[in-house]
């Protein structure tokens, strides 16, 4: 089960990681508003994406090959709860559905990014 839900996790890094990297005024204007539409702040998004589709590529591989997967989860869990941080500390300054949506989706993240890091086996190999 944990293996399936870190899996998933990892996918879905990989397509946010995308959407940053592509499209960051559409993908990041759903977490911080209008502001994603600066060119200033899409640098920071697409630096954003590149940190997920790496940390989704590497927890994927990982699972794959059997090495290291609790590593990359604990980079997944560190990247989360920060995110999580973050959003809480700027509340004020989100759109009200920005801040639902991310508090949601990197609370959940953290859980099960830490739940992986901690649960799976030392050679969680084989395909995810």
């Amino acid at each position: 089960m944990i293996r399936a839900l870190g899996a998933t996790l990892a996918a879905n890094r990989v397509l946010f990681g995308i959407g940053y990297l592509i499209a960051p005024e559409r993908v990041g204007g759903g977490w911080i508003g209008h502001q994603a539409k600066s060119p200033q702040t899409q640098v920071f998004a697409r630096a954003l994406g590149a940190r997920d589709l790496v940390l989704g590529l590497g927890a994927l591989g990982a699972l794959r090959s059997g090495a290291g997967a609790r590593s990359w989860f604990a980079a997944h869990a560190i990247a989360d709860g920060t995110d999580l941080a973050a959003t809480i500390a700027a509340r004020e300054k989100l759109p009200a559905s920005g801040y639902r949506f991310a508090t949601a989706m990197a609370g959940a993240s953290t859980g099960i990014a830490a739940a992986a890091a901690l649960l799976l086996p030392s050679g969680s190999g084989g395909s995810p």
